[in-house]
């Protein structure tokens, strides 16, 4: 980093998140989009259209009273920061941030059962979350650089459509600017060390870089028999079932997906009514009874080599009319739409290769710390 380096605050707020994710973001440079990128990018496609003034209104005393994508350096501080709002009210002024999500809650009457409230909503209260905080305190502190007076922020949350007010105050100033100093210093050392089973890590987009949980398997491996985590697929309209260690049978006991060792002993069973497919792989053997009962729920089964490799899939009849069926079929006569499958399907094969690659690496600590291979 040089001196004349501008950080940016963003980047900043993300180091009281997680500093292996800042440090990713703001030293190596790394961007991923998901789910969760692509709708915040939504969100602020709007509010991030600048400001303009009329020429009827080019005056010194005109002045727009609400200002988007302000952007904002001080050079004593080496901070940036481009706000979504101000309004300005004379030498006051007010900054905006726009979040794609929720607010924290905080339960305030857990003695109290929701039936003898009024509403869901009595149960709990809204605050901004603490990387928010910052981030609107360190904007306040850009803005009182440039001569406004800075007493209170907001945040809208736009999932909630949410709007929280944030106390600008001197012990959060002093605060934000630590998360400053720590990130800087932070900058100068070596990437840092993953989270370990942290609930923020599956939906993060550097994810597929960062892989917490194989390279905490590897630095332990000489310690500890650690395995990661099963990070399962974002669906929650059911689990997938993978059953792969040799001589497993699976049966179903009254509408229970059954797992049995093969010596008998239960190993696992889960409702049927919560299963969206299952995956035998190698020799696991399952019974014609439990065939029928998982097809007559329209689950799919799938049947895999040892290697992982497709054999075959039992796919129930489902509902959907042949009508359907053939206009589906004739979306493949649109060139134009046959091109966009195409690509979709070589985007997540590429990256589908790319993860496997990274995780099945023998020397996965020093691959990770190569920037240049996660780039290309």
């Amino acid at each position: 980093m040089t001196d004349e380096y501008l950080w940016s605050v963003r980047n900043v707020a993300e180091f009281a998140y997680c500093p292996r994710l800042f440090y990713l973001m703001e030293v190596e440079g790394l961007h991923l989009s998901n789910t969760d990128t692509e709708l915040g990018n939504r969100i602020h496609k709007r509010v991030d259209k600048h400001s303009a003034v009329k020429k009827s209104e080019k005056t010194e005393s005109c002045k727009p009273k609400t200002v988007r994508s302000l952007t904002l350096t001080d050079y004593d501080l080496k901070l940036t920061a481009t706000l979504d709002i101000a309004d300005i009210k004379g030498k006051q002024a007010f900054p905006i941030e726009y979040r794609k999500g929720s607010a924290k809650r905080n339960y305030i009457l857990p003695n109290i059962s929701q039936e003898e409230t009024e509403t869901p909503n009595d149960l709990y209260e809204n605050e901004p979350w603490p990387t928010d905080k910052i981030q609107i305190a360190l904007q306040a502190i850009l803005l009182e650089k440039n001569g406004y007076d800075v007493n209170q922020g907001y945040i809208f949350y736009a999932k909630e459509k949410l709007k929280l007010a944030v106390k600008i105050d001197e012990e959060l100033e002093k605060y934000a600017l630590e998360i400053l100093k720590q990130a800087q210093n932070c900058a100068k050392g070596s990437r840092p060390k993953p989270l370990e089973n942290d609930p923020r890590c599956p939906r993060c987009s550097l994810q597929p870089v960062c892989l917490p949980d194989e390279v905490i398997s590897q630095q332990k491996e000489n310690t500890a028999k650690v395995y990661p985590r099963k990070i399962w697929p974002p669906r929650d309209d059911g689990i997938i079932i993978v059953v792969q260690e040799n001589g497993t049978k699976v049966g179903v006991s009254s509408k229970c997906l059954v797992i049995k060792s093969r010596y008998g002993k239960k190993i696992s069973e889960a409702p049927l009514t919560s299963v969206e497919c299952i995956s035998l792989v190698g020799s696991v053997q399952i019974s014609t009874q439990a065939i029928h009962t998982i097809s007559s729920l329209n689950i799919p089964i799938s049947f895999l080599s040892y290697s992982g490799r497709l054999v075959s899939i039992i796919e129930p009849n489902d509902s959907v009319s042949a009508k359907i069926r053939k206009n589906q079929v004739k979306q493949f006569d649109n060139k134009k739409n046959c091109l966009q499958m195409a690509k979709e399907l070589i985007h997540s094969k590429i990256i589908n290769q790319r993860t496997l690659i990274m995780r099945n690496n023998d020397n996965i600590k020093k691959f990770c710390n190569r920037s240049q291979y996660l780039t290309d």
